[in-house]
């Protein structure tokens, strides 16, 4: 079972699991964003943001990030009555993602449900093409948006420990209230732009700071509209997608204190 819980510094989240639990998680969301990257698709940008905590995940089952021994429930009687020598532990691998990035996914992934579903009832293409990505099944489909539910929600429960559990409520209603999608061609630019605050911002006053980011990612404020048109006329001015544009101002430290 994943687990999600704050860092000491209240920076991001520590994510938790078995090899499984993270390679099962990986394979879902590889399947539920697809394997073409398309500008034209409404949702890349949560996309892209979910398949960058899958990076993190994916190197984090590879044993590239940490690792630890967890307690398994094994003892001695369990031992005996099997008439086996088990291992009282198991190997658990952990990742630390952003606070701002990881509710963003927590926030945004159930709108490309809908879509991932349209994807799997589709017909394969033809055999000869050796770079059509899988066809996957309704079965499936119904065990990877359970998987991705949980990482939504063990997310979601990090970030209630930081900012009490009326204020977890408020944020989840006003996502729930919303009856357009949200998401739709977010701009993802301006999950850089929380992530850097949101750094900048002493430890002391980040649960108040992620609060207030949380609310700006279900309700968008005038300053991402702002940062919208600028882009957008910057993406004209250079005759290219928005979402090739890159913010100079945007430089993420090479240290981070979790």
């Amino acid at each position: 079972m994943i687990t999600a819980t704050p860092t000491e510094n209240l920076t991001g989240i520590t994510l938790e699991g078995n090899f499984d639990d993270f390679y099962q998680l990986t394979e879902s969301i590889h399947r539920m964003t697809g394997w073409e990257e398309d500008y034209s698709d409404a949702f890349w940008g949560v996309k892209n943001r979910l398949l960058g905590v899958c990076y993190e995940i994916r190197h984090a089952y590879m044993g590239n990030r940490e690792v630890k021994l967890a307690d398994n429930g094994v003892h001695g009687e369990m031992m005996k009555w099997h008439s086996m020598i088990l291992p009282k532990q198991d190997v658990h691998y952990s990742v630390n993602i952003l606070f701002p990035e990881a509710v963003f996914v927590a926030l945004s992934v159930s709108e490309i449900y809908l879509y991932a579903l349209c994807d799997c009832t589709k017909q394969a293409k033809k055999e000869e093409d050796r770079y059509a990505p899988p066809v996957f099944t309704y079965a499936e489909y119904i065990r990877d948006k359970a998987n991705l539910n949980v990482l939504s929600a063990v997310i979601m429960q990090a970030l209630g420990e930081v900012i009490g559990d009326d204020e977890l409520r408020k944020i989840w209603q006003t996502k729930d209230r919303a009856y357009v999608e949200s998401f739709r061609n977010y701009l993802v630019q301006y999950v850089d732009k929380c992530n850097i605050e949101y750094l900048k911002t002493a430890p002391e006053k980040r649960s108040n700071k992620i609060k207030n980011i949380a609310k700006r990612m279900v309700k968008k404020p005038d300053g991402y509209y702002s940062m919208e048109r600028d882009m957008e006329y910057v993406a004209m001015q250079h005759a290219c997608p928005i979402q090739e544009i890159y913010d100079p101002r945007i430089d993420y430290p090479e240290e981070i204190e979790w």
